[in-house]
């Protein structure tokens, strides 16, 4: 099986009140980055090895305390090119 890459994107719906502590567990999260923030909702990107990995850090944002939903919006897979060996 080919190396893949796999890049999703989730909507993070927060409590108002938990929105600092929830912000920081989330940039604290492997392979996950906030890209935009509006009104409690965290646009949030991550990027993993394989779509397992993706919906286990769904899984956890969604648990995180304060968090209300959280929910795929987009999800892109390719695989990875190996690294071709010296012609010279």
């Amino acid at each position: 099986m080919p190396d893949e890459r796999h890049i999703a994107s989730l909507l993070v719906h927060v409590r108002p009140d938990r929105l600092e502590p929830v912000r920081a567990a989330v940039a604290g999260t492997a392979g996950a980055e906030i890209h935009a923030e509006q009104d409690g909702k965290l646009v949030v990107v991550v990027e993993g090895p394989h779509e397992g990995w993706i919906a286990d850090r769904m899984t956890e944002m969604h648990l995180m305390d304060g968090v209300l939903s959280a929910v795929l919006v987009f999800h892109h897979a390719e695989a990875v090119a190996e690294a071709a060996p010296p012609t010279h």
